[in-house]
């Protein structure tokens, strides 16, 4: 068995619930002891090789074929990096590709049966030209396009978390720009979408709430761009249990929302497996099912 691998000491300031320093040693774990592969520096990293050969990456589906398609240039946090959640849509969301009628009865589960098919699904998508929507580089890391029963056309953007939390604003960057600027899309989008309680945009704009709205604005921007091909968009987070923040993060962005009705819909890891095993086809889907609990789900040494 190969070595766990040096872990980062524990720093209470950006992992107040352990969660992080939790997640670092399964994946690390999971590197030796399930991939029997070693680690560069810290235990969480493949080397640049078994990177390459596609080892962060389910074995089946043509999942890293369509990473290379996407990204055919080597990128460490995608390709090495098996804590950071860059390469988690793969893993979750080109299965589900190949079988659209299972992704169907997936989703109807959290959508009320609104879904009558599942007609288009992107890893990392941002409609363009941008300028035409938010006029920035948010993009959502999964894009789905359903037709319901009575023929309307919606949309699903999904942003896939991990360990990870908020995140600050970059100097001069396009966000910071547009966040400053009370004529920007941001705002004109959030006042047109007309979801957001008339206190709720001061919050909204700080690094807790930023990108769960920016996610969602993107969203409401095609539909106001294009109301004429689309009714309805639902801006899907998918986080584990265990991250507290984006458990307590969505609670609080729900509440300053007019209505939810399907606007917004927080997914934990274990939900969303746990509908994927209600609903699995066949064989082939157990062992991918089997991986993704075994790979995503944290489990402490007290609850072994």
């Amino acid at each position: 068995m190969e070595e766990i691998g040096r872990q980062y000491p524990k720093d209470d300031r950006f992992d107040p619930s352990g969660f992080l320093k939790q997640a670092r040693l399964h994946q690390s774990r999971f590197r030796a002891e399930i991939l029997n592969l070693p680690s560069v520096d810290y235990g969480n990293y493949l080397t640049r090789e078994d990177a390459e050969a596609g080892m962060n990456f389910y074995d089946s589906f043509g999942i890293f074929d369509a990473v290379r398609e996407r990204f055919p240039n080597y990128n460490m946090p995608l390709y090495a990096n098996m804590l950071r959640s860059e390469h988690i849509p793969f893993n979750l969301f080109v299965p589900l590709n190949s079988n659209k009628n299972y992704c169907k009865n997936v989703f109807n589960d959290f959508f009320n049966n609104r879904i009558n098919s599942i007609d288009r699904i992107e890893i990392e998508h941002a409609p363009k030209p941008r300028k035409n929507y938010l006029n920035d580089s948010t993009s959502f890391d999964t894009y789905i396009e359903y037709t319901t029963s009575d023929n309307q056309k919606g949309i699903i953007g999904i942003e896939v978390k991990y360990t990870e939390r908020g995140y600050g604003l970059k100097k001069g960057s396009t966000q910071e720009n547009a966040i400053k600027d009370k004529n920007s899309k941001y705002y004109s989008v959030s006042k047109q979408c007309n979801l957001y309680r008339p206190e709720a945009i001061d919050k909204l704009t700080s690094d807790k709430y930023r990108q769960v709205w920016r996610n969602q604005l993107l969203g409401e921007s095609i539909l106001i761009a294009d109301g004429d091909k689309f009714t309805y968009f639902t801006s899907l987070t998918i986080f584990p249990q265990g991250n507290s923040h984006f458990v307590e993060t969505s609670k609080d962005y729900i509440d300053m929302l007019t209505s939810n009705d399907l606007k917004f819909i927080p997914i934990t890891y274990e939900e969303f497996f746990n509908t994927c095993e209600k609903h699995c086809p066949d064989n082939q889907y157990w062992e991918w099912l089997g991986y993704l609990i075994g790979r995503y789900i944290v489990v402490s040494d007290n609850e072994k």
